[in-house]
């Protein structure tokens, strides 16, 4: 259940509105303005209101260029509040990736705003869900570009590389089931923040064909216009391109089987390492049920689920398998419950300006202090599994264990999976 609004920070006046969940309907004006009300009357005061509490709710409020308050209702699962500021900021920034800063700051522009900010419904649901079912993809919550690991994409980046020239651009990627597997030395070039919006904002999209949309560079290119244009190779296979009006869209369709049709039966096996989304050559521990590896150098991330099958020793009533869905929402739970709890909470080169006036602190360890002293792991054992925090130079490791495991095998067969995964450099290189 979320629910998410946005109100003018001088008079208070509702543009926008986007529930999930439970909440079916908008909330009534009143509501509204009784919520904006008690932010803009602590302002008054020389306080900062930046969050509510009750047993069942979580509220935030946040402030942006003191033009905009984003309002955010979600359910309180007593998880750290960087988890819902970032989510307010990720929504921030694909407003002004879709609408621009020069009209978000534009005085007396409170109807054209309202105009404009329904098309960016689509990007804002996919955040306030928060989950991906079908693709498992996690950026939005790691603000990490997520990747499938996959060998011998060299054929891939050679075709890319065709592609861009006939594009006559320099900006690239390759997403399988949402996740890059290879591009453009330029595309990483961009920030952590702008990988995961274009991403996700493709993603979220309707699947069609091809398309072209215009779209802003929050950071790169604020107050100039940019063309994103993705084609559908194959399904769940798309190539997107930043790049000028020409050439037309129409060239592009036509030049894209030409150049790509030599490795289709490339794109077809490595598609179909979902949801595993690493090579089937690297044979992790049969207890294993998901795991997710983040390269924080280069902010990239893979989400690997394991694909489990019942054991034939026990009866079904017994023994449940996860599902796909639920092994999501046990990884990323996992990621809410360590992350500003116990690990710090470290956000990558974000862009001040894309960031709440009155923000909470980067970390705050809550009730926990460890002083000087930083952990470096964690583990947690549950009735339904267990779970291994490893953070180890520029990797940081999560992994989520069937119950059966013992717990002093946690420790090194965590250990022996992350030296697994980094012996190859399998990660997109930037």
């Amino acid at each position: 259940m979320a629910y998410f609004a946005v109100v003018t920070a001088d008079g208070g006046v509702p543009i926008f509105q986007q529930s999930t969940g439970e909440i079916k309907s908008k909330l009534p004006f009143a509501t509204v303005g009784a919520l904006n009300g008690i932010h803009m009357y602590s302002r008054l005061q020389d306080a900062e209101l930046k969050r509510a509490i009750t047993p069942e709710e979580k509220i935030l409020w946040r402030e942006y260029h003191k033009r905009l308050v984003l309002i955010l209702i979600t359910k309180n699962d007593s998880f750290h509040d960087c988890h819902m500021s970032n989510l307010l900021d990720n929504m921030f920034a694909a407003i002004a990736m879709i609408i621009g800063f020069d009209l978000i700051l534009k005085q007396g522009e409170v109807m054209r705003l309202q105009k404009a900010l329904t098309n960016c419904s689509c990007l804002i649901n996919y955040f306030l869900e928060q989950i991906d079912l079908e693709k498992g993809n996690i950026g939005d919550l790691t603000r990490t570009t997520d990747c499938m690991l996959a060998p011998e994409t060299h054929i891939l980046m050679e075709c890319l590389t065709k592609f861009l020239h006939v594009a006559d651009s320099l900006y690239g990627c390759l997403l399988i089931k949402g996740k890059v597997i290879v591009a453009s030395k330029e595309w990483w070039t961009l920030t952590s923040q702008e990988k995961v919006l274009l991403c996700a904002y493709v993603n979220c999209l309707p699947k069609v064909l091809s398309r072209e949309s215009v779209i802003f560079l929050p950071t790169s290119s604020p107050h100039s216009t940019n063309r994103l244009v993705t084609l559908h190779l194959l399904r769940d296979v798309e190539v997107c391109v930043l790049c000028s009006a020409e050439p037309p869209l129409s060239v592009l369709e036509d030049e894209a089987p030409k150049v790509w049709r030599e490795c289709f039966d490339v794109l077809k096996v490595i598609a179909n390492l979902h949801p595993r989304n690493i090579p089937s050559t690297f044979q992790f521990d049969e207890n294993i049920q998901s795991l997710l590896l983040i390269n924080t150098e280069t902010n990239q991330s893979v989400c690997s689920f394991i694909p489990l099958k019942p054991d034939p020793s026990e009866s079904s009533e017994t023994t449940k398998v996860p599902n796909l869905q639920e092994q999501q929402e046990a990884i990323r739970t996992l990621y809410k419950l360590v992350i500003g709890t116990y690990f710090k909470n470290k956000n990558p080169n974000m862009d001040p300006k894309l960031r709440a006036d009155n923000t909470c602190p980067i970390f705050d360890y809550g009730e926990i202090e460890f002083k000087n002293s930083e952990p470096q792991e964690f583990y947690m054992s549950l009735k339904e599994n267990k779970c291994y925090v490893l953070q180890q130079s520029n990797f940081h490791l999560y992994i989520v264990f069937n119950a059966k495991i013992p717990t002093f095998a946690l420790r090194p067969i965590s250990h022996k999976t992350l030296k697994l995964l980094t012996e190859k450099r399998l990660f997109p290189q930037t």
